[in-house]
């Protein structure tokens, strides 16, 4: 059935998951010397070597492309005598099934005893909540069936099979010399970690939590910390990275959170897959939403206040091309010029970036006690270098989603244009409004949307790209409707694509 079901993925769940940031596969290319990996459309397949023995950790879709791209690793399908297989879903037993072009037809299959009984029919796969049951799968490749626990060599390759039902009711994970963990379609990573896999595609839900539970427990137990490497959205040596949420569930309903810059808007377009960069390219791990914030205003750090005030021709032409004649010299000033020049209150900076903008302002508050707080700790550099004279002036480097701050702490928090850049908005808004104290004052100012379709644009292709965060923006309408269940007053008004706010509360 294999080919008729890859074509059907192909045409038909594109669609479906378009946008929703939910498969996120490896290119074709290295992991590291020993771990080889094959795209096909949203699912990954890999290569273990070691010693002369390649391995395959299972067999993707009936895909037309393998031999190809395993040509550009220099893997032979001929050479391939033994397939370790997860579980029996379409996209991870394609190329053994018997309508398959037979490239592995002579290669040892190896999989769960519990997860065999699909393939003899003595069970039916279950998806879409249980509603829809899919083909049984054939294959004619010799079999060896595996229990829980089951430890075997493949000449000096180690195997630990360790079963997780869940996804299936068979589904095992392997643990190759100790090192590298294949988990099939156990693990699915966010950008804030890894969940049990998609709601939607599993036997049962709540068993899949609990064997990422006893899976991490092994792990820790043994004092190991392998390469854990999943079937559709990559890989990470970092356990806490890995098991951060493994209580919840990845909800294929809608589109994920926080947003995910580096996920295709379509897994199944393979436009980037090249053979080119199979062979010069290493695999990047998977990281943490807060890690990429910082990688990206590390690698911004020489332009960002360039572009930002106009400094130069080129951003100049950029500013007045994208953002039709903002100044965000003048964005500053409107914004800043709500906090009186006597004040001398607790002001909280949030994000502060580097300064560029408020560093007058906050010279000349030097009655004020003010925090500066930045994720990135390159743009919280470039702003202290900025102020080293005011000692009135403290930074910390934070997360505005967790604020190192006591409750009803601060009289002003100010928040200029930040919010494009925090991957969960919500927390950002919680945050803001717990730390300021009772009759203090929210300002802020926001990118808002629709009032330029330039701008739109402009947030959708460039600051996602460069890992900025986080579009869509909000409307004027919705800043206030979120504004509204933390303050009791609130004074707007708009100025092209940017809103301005001061609320008290």
């Amino acid at each position: 059935m294999s080919k008729k079901a890859s074509n059907f993925q192909k045409k038909v769940m594109s669609l479906g998951y378009r946008g929703k940031e939910i498969f996120k596969p490896l290119n074709t290319g290295r992991i590291d010397d020993h771990v080889y990996c094959v795209r096909e459309w949203i699912a990954n397949i890999f290569f273990y070597t070691k010693n002369g023995t390649t391995i395959m950790i299972d067999a993707g879709y009936n895909y037309a492309r393998l031999k190809e791209k395993m040509d550009w690793l220099g893997i032979e399908p001929s050479s391939i005598k033994h397939i370790l297989i997860t579980h029996q879903d379409t996209d991870h037993v394609g190329a053994i099934e018997r309508d398959s072009d037979g490239l592995f037809r002579y290669a040892r299959v190896y999989i769960g005893e519990t997860e065999n009984m699909y393939l003899t029919g003595l069970r039916r796969r279950k998806v879409i909540f249980g509603l829809y049951k899919l083909p049984m799968v054939e294959t004619e490749n010799e079999k060896r069936l595996l229990k829980d626990g089951d430890v075997f060599f493949i000449n000096d390759i180690k195997v630990e099979a360790i079963l997780v039902p869940g996804h299936t009711w068979g589904h095992m994970v392997y643990l190759i010399d100790d090192a590298y963990l294949f988990t099939g379609d156990t693990i699915w990573f966010g950008p804030d970690g890894g969940y049990s896999f998609i709601n939607s595609l599993a036997e049962n839900n709540e068993l899949a939590k609990k064997s990422l539970v006893k899976l991490e427990g092994l792990l820790r137990s043994r004092g190991l910390a392998p390469k854990v490497i999943t079937g559709h959205t990559g890989w990470s040596d970092d356990l806490d990275f890995v098991f951060a949420h493994k209580d919840k569930v990845c909800n294929s309903m809608r589109k994920q959170k926080p947003h995910d810059p580096n996920a295709p808007y379509d897994g199944y377009d393979e436009t980037e897959d090249t053979r080119e960069r199979a062979v010069n390219e290493v695999l990047k791990k998977a990281e943490p939403v807060g890690d990429r914030i910082k990688s990206a205003y590390h690698a911004s750090k020489n332009i960002y206040d360039d572009v930002l005030t106009q400094g130069s021709f080129f951003s100049r032409m950029y500013i007045d091309f994208f953002w039709s004649g903002t100044d965000d010299n003048e964005v500053a000033r409107k914004i800043l010029s709500y906090i009186p020049e006597d004040f001398d209150g607790k002001i909280l900076d949030v994000p502060v970036g580097t300064a560029v903008f408020t560093k007058d302002k906050w010279r000349s508050l030097s009655r004020a006690k003010i925090t500066c707080l930045d994720y990135s700790e390159d743009m919280l550099e470039k702003a202290k270098e900025r102020l080293s004279d005011c000692r009135h002036i403290s930074f910390v480097q934070g997360d505005v989603g967790q604020l190192p701050f006591e409750d009803e702490s601060c009289d002003i928090v100010l928040s200029m244009n930040g919010f494009h850049a925090f991957p969960d908005k919500k927390k950002a808004f919680l945050e803001t409004a717990r730390v300021l104290k009772k009759g203090g004052s929210f300002i802020g100012c926001f990118y808002i949307r629709g009032r330029s379709k330039r701008t739109d644009w402009l947030v959708r292709r460039i600051l996602t790209g460069k890992g900025w965060f986080t579009p869509p923006f909000l409307t004027e309408d919705n800043l206030r409707r979120i504004l509204r269940r933390f303050y009791s007053e609130i004074d707007c008004h708009t100025d092209g694509s940017i809103a301005y706010f001061r609320c008290k509360k």
